[in-house]
């Protein structure tokens, strides 16, 4: 059993937090992509990606917009492009419940993995490319969370060799 996918994260817009450098700024994207989401019928996976920008040294929050989203409706955050292309992407406990000691881990099982690979290679960031971050979302029901049960995708970006 294989327990490192490999995903294509399409080109299109998502709303973004802009750098989450306070508990207020996270509570309100938080309110509104929740809000929001939960307003969409027949949705089966989470939207929401964040990660950790390392150039600017602040987390930052997206939320990938559904066809025919209105801007009107984004609740005044900048809408940009989702981060996108190819990822290795694995599953870990949330990092709330043990301090990001399993997400630590699972992104080094994920780089070594990267490193080992004859066909993909970890992206780097450089001069003239996208800038691209490990990033994740939780995958489990919300519900769960009381009960400490919550797992999140972490999502490595990655290229070909």
């Amino acid at each position: 059993m294989q327990s490192i996918r490999i995903v294509n994260l399409p080109e299109m817009k998502a709303v973004y937090s802009g750098p989450l450098t306070d508990g207020e700024k996270f509570e309100k994207f938080n309110n509104w992509f929740s809000k929001y989401h939960a307003s969409l019928t027949n949705e089966l996976y989470p939207r929401d990606f964040m990660w950790y920008n390392e150039r600017i040294g602040a987390q930052e929050w997206f939320y990938a917009l559904p066809t025919g989203a209105k801007e009107e409706d984004c609740g005044g955050f900048e809408i940009v492009d989702l981060p996108s292309g190819l990822f290795a992407v694995a599953s870990c406990m949330d990092a709330d419940f043990d301090q990001a000691a399993d997400w630590l881990n699972t992104r080094e099982e994920l780089l070594k993995w990267a490193a080992e690979s004859d066909k993909f290679k970890a992206y780097e960031n450089g001069e003239g490319k996208k800038e691209r971050y490990p990033m994740f979302h939780i995958v489990s029901p919300g519900e769960l969370y009381a009960e400490k049960i919550s797992i999140e995708d972490l999502y490595l970006p990655i290229e070909r060799r």
